[in-house]
């Protein structure tokens, strides 16, 4: 199966990556016309074990389980937007990218976001730059290096054009509005190259 974006991690920057492709998809914006996105998600994401008391525009005390789960709905909400519940173990580089799953699913796309968090990064196929987040504050943390687009680096100091990070892997530190606001950023630099010049998305009562 064919995708245009394929996102890896189900978390506040891949949903929110996924949520802004998919609103440029529904608003008709003819670069968008057409496009899919696959959204492969381990059910690891750290939200589950937060409780958010400083996220603007979130109630204190929201329980971060409930309000993963409200995202994904935000997210398949858009019908270009798909999420499936496996766990990336390689992604291969050709005119696009191939992406296989654990339980033997092989997706094709050309564009590929990696949000699967800074705990580890275990995803073959790719020679990435992976080093230590200095965001972080608990040791052994990782981060990929990018590019100002957000394109990932490989160990040369090459951008890897199309291949997204976003989130903690990203380097970003570890806070709901710092991960999500990365997602958003990616989505739109993907937008960004498909209309040919900056854009946003905004909408008015």
């Amino acid at each position: 199966m064919r995708y245009d974006v394929i996102i890896v991690g189900g978390g506040p920057a891949g949903l929110s990556c996924a949520i802004t492709i998919g609103s440029a998809v529904e608003h008709e914006m003819e670069f968008a016309k057409g496009k899919k996105v696959l959204v492969i998600d381990n059910g690891n994401s750290d939200l589950k074990s937060a409780k958010l008391n400083n996220v603007p525009g979130i109630k204190r005390g929201t329980i971060g389980k409930e309000l993963l789960e409200q995202i994904k709905d935000q997210a398949k909400e858009y019908s270009c937007v798909e999420i499936l519940e496996d766990t990336v173990q390689k992604v291969l580089k050709n005119s696009g990218f191939i992406v296989q799953t654990a339980s033997g699913n092989s997706f094709e796309a050309d564009v590929v976001v990696l949000a699967s968090g800074f705990k580890a990064f275990d995803i073959e196929g790719l020679d990435l730059d992976v080093v230590e987040n200095p965001l972080s504050p608990k040791p052994g943390r990782v981060m990929i290096k990018t590019n100002k687009n957000y394109e990932a680096l490989d160990k040369d100091g090459n951008a890897i054009e199309n291949l997204y990070i976003a989130g903690l892997l990203a380097g970003f530190s570890s806070m709901f509005t710092c991960a999500a606001g990365s997602g958003v950023q990616v989505g739109i630099n993907i937008l960004n190259k498909y209309a040919g010049k900056p854009i946003v998305i905004h909408d008015v009562p």
